[in-house]
């Protein structure tokens, strides 16, 4: 083995434990304030926002029982287009305006009945404008309120009367004529007032453009949408004697923002 070898294994531990141990590169902690310190621990710890109901759809579960087959967003918001106005009586002369004729009928199967046996079993009795009518008995209280605003609107006005008399009926387990759809009147939950001085759009003649007609007046009208109840006059498709339980549309919060 040479000199030279020898000298370099020799030398060897001596270089190493001359050569400086690498320190480690320190790690530095930003500084945060209060404010940032605060954040960061509540985005950790937050929990995630729910993603909010669509107010037509929840006002549907506010007012009807729960169907068989959830409704989605999209159905509930069709319920509501057109919007339903309250307010002077003014003719209808877009064809497509018939606010409320859009219905998901499972809800009223699921909130009134679902055969005619059913609703019939929870029929009452209820007095208006000097008449009694039988209807559902969860919308009895609602027309028990519109008799009260009838009553002192007779008192104003005695010809109001009149449209109590000759009365269309309530309860009846049909279809809307010339459909296939049952009516609410199905349901107990509608009414019809004096025939003879109702107007209704399939008793116009055909050969000619369609004309809204009305004689029932703003203070009958107004007393029924108080309490929750549409009217078949806001229709261009009128049926001006026809008023049903339809609370949601007159609810404000319910429509799409």
């Amino acid at each position: 083995m040479s000199g030279s070898f020898l000298t370099m294994r020799r030398l060897l531990p001596l270089l190493l434990a001359c050569t400086p141990t690498p320190k480690p590169t320190p790690t530095l902690t930003p500084t945060l304030t209060l404010a940032q310190t605060l954040t960061l621990t509540q985005t950790l710890t937050q929990t995630p926002t729910p993603t909010p109901i669509p107010a037509p759809l929840a006002c549907l579960s506010r007012y009807y029982m729960a169907p068989d087959v959830p409704v989605t967003p999209e159905e509930a918001a069709e319920v509501y287009s057109p919007a339903y106005k309250t307010g002077p009586i003014t003719p209808i002369t877009d064809p497509d305006h018939d606010p409320g004729r859009f219905r998901i009928d499972s809800l009223f199967f699921a909130t009134y009945g679902r055969t005619a046996h059913e609703v019939q079993a929870a029929l009452v009795p209820v007095r208006i404008g000097g008449a009694t009518v039988m209807v559902h008995k969860k919308i009895s209280e609602p027309l028990a309120r519109v008799a009260t605003r009838i009553s002192d609107a007779m008192k104003r006005d005695a010809s109001l009367a009149r449209f109590f008399t000759s009365l269309g009926g309530t309860f009846n387990w049909r279809t809307i004529a010339g459909t296939s759809e049952l009516s609410m009147h199905a349901w107990g939950i509608a009414i019809d007032l004096s025939t003879p001085l109702s107007h209704y759009w399939r008793n116009e003649p055909r050969d000619r453009p369609l004309v809204w007609k009305n004689t029932y007046p703003r203070a009958i009208v107004d007393a029924f949408e108080a309490e929750g109840f549409i009217w078949g006059g806001r229709w261009y498709h009128f049926d001006t004697m026809h008023f049903e339980y339809r609370p949601e549309l007159l609810d404000p919060s319910c429509y799409p923002k």
